[in-house]
């Protein structure tokens, strides 16, 4: 295939995802916005963030937050600065699919290639289960660190086909440093190294391998050295630590990813506050769901079907194996899937661009799947877009999709009173505490509203 139509394949999802992001714009603060960059006195200029960058946890997110409050461009400069984010996304995406599927010969026909992996970035970067990491401000921890963490990969990738030691074993492991100071959680990186080694193994032998990830791991020696002795880092580890037990923890998680996973198939069911989930048992339909999905990935890597056991094992690895070991405060959170996306959506692109080229006519029918496909996630974008163009909307919505949530009801009465609609306020925190009495946020907030 010619430049020309690699570009091509690579400007048309990112053309996309641009129109379908434009309408996130008119987005107000929400939620931990307001503490973590509204109310935040070490984001307010850069004396302030100089002073508090190696006292608190994640540096570099906290950089690019005091970047966006210098431009004094106003929520704007925060849409923009999170909408470019994911763009780069979308091409990495791109990228390194293509490079996967290079890898590996066979997979499809060249003529497939690029069409697989312009699927995959069209469905990464216009699912709308990617908006409360693009519109929702503070989702920018997950797009900010899934970009320096895909470009690593990326680099790594490239590093070890052209045998280019600066790309290898310096620009590499510095985005993985970024990664990490962005959101903890980048720290995986060297394993997903080891998984794609596995599913696209770039050859040479163990020992080669080793050698290619020795400055990554390194680094990740270091890391964990330096978050398990840096004190904040250490009180947040803690706190996760003593949220629940393992058992609990797992079944929680499990809630969790199957909860993701709905909202993957029935995106109207997107939510930014679901509320606590209780845990699934033993044998849930959630537990089943996820053990047929990881007995898929086992048979995808017995039977050698590479895009299926790394797509699967992608999926796993950014949802359950960091989890399992660190508790989440919140187990269902749309932005936990952004990163984990890529591989659903890789070894998703892969199946449909196989069995649309084994039709008559079938790049025809590629571009039918394609733009219909664009349509329907790109509409859906949209309309979760609008519900955070006001508080009062996102509220609205939540308590629509979470009716037995306290927390929502009492953050819809805050957004209600703020515009004066202090009856309504009045209702929602009263409905907050029928279903939670001794929900004290909301008690003191109708305390306040009954006192004026």
């Amino acid at each position: 295939m010619t430049n020309a139509g690699r570009a091509g394949y690579a400007l048309a999802p990112l053309a996309a995802v641009l129109i379908a992001y434009l309408n996130s714009f008119p987005g107000v603060f929400q939620l931990d916005d307001y503490n973590v960059i509204v109310f935040n006195p070490s984001v307010e200029s850069w004396s302030a963030f100089w002073r508090d960058c190696f006292h608190g946890i994640r540096p570099f997110l906290k950089f690019t937050y005091a970047l966006c409050q210098a431009s004094q461009t106003g929520v704007f400069g925060f849409h923009a600065f999170n909408l470019t984010v994911h763009l780069v996304n979308v091409f990495l995406v791109f990228n390194l699919t293509g490079s996967f599927l290079r890898g590996r010969p066979g997979t499809l026909s060249e003529r497939a290639l690029y069409p697989a992996a312009a699927l995959a970035a069209l469905l990464f970067g216009l699912h709308p289960i990617g908006t409360e990491a693009v519109t929702y401000i503070t989702g920018r921890s997950a797009s900010l660190m899934t970009m320096f963490y895909l470009a690593s990969l990326a680099l790594y990738v490239k590093g070890s086909r052209e045998r280019k030691a600066a790309l290898l074993y310096v620009l590499s492991p510095l985005m993985f440093l970024f990664a990490v100071a962005t959101k903890e959680t980048g720290i995986t990186l060297p394993l997903a190294l080891v998984l794609w080694e596995a599913s696209a193994g770039e050859g040479g032998g163990v020992g080669k391998t080793l050698r290619r990830q020795s400055v990554h791991w390194v680094v990740f020696a270091a890391l964990v050295g330096a978050v398990l002795a840096h004190p904040r880092y250490r009180v947040f580890l803690l706190y996760s630590l003593d949220l629940r037990g393992f058992r609990e923890n797992l079944l929680g998680q499990v809630t969790g990813v199957g909860e993701l996973l709905s909202h993957l198939i029935l995106p109207g069911r997107l939510n930014i506050d679901p509320g606590s989930v209780s845990g699934a048992s033993w044998f849930s339909p959630q537990l089943l769901a996820l053990a047929s999905l990881a007995v898929l990935g086992l048979a995808g890597l017995w039977k050698r079907v590479p895009w299926l056991s790394f797509g699967i094992g992608w999926f796993f690895l950014h949802t359950m194996v960091v989890n399992l070991l660190v508790p989440r405060i919140d187990s269902v959170s749309d932005r936990h899937f952004y990163q984990a996306g890529w591989g659903v959506f890789l070894a998703a692109s892969v199946a449909m661009t196989w069995l649309m080229f084994r039709l008559r006519g079938g790049v025809r029918a590629f571009a039918v799947l394609a733009l219909c496909l664009a349509i329907v996630l790109g509409g859906y974008t949209i309309a979760r877009n609008r519900v955070y163009h006001s508080e009062i909307a996102l509220w609205e919505d939540t308590i629509r999709k979470s009716p037995r949530n306290p927390r929502a009801f009492n953050n819809l009465g805050y957004a209600y009173y703020l515009e004066g609609r202090k009856e309504e306020a009045r209702n929602a925190y009263r409905r907050a505490l029928q279903i939670d009495p001794a929900f004290e946020y909301a008690r003191n907030n109708l305390k306040i509203l009954d006192g004026e």
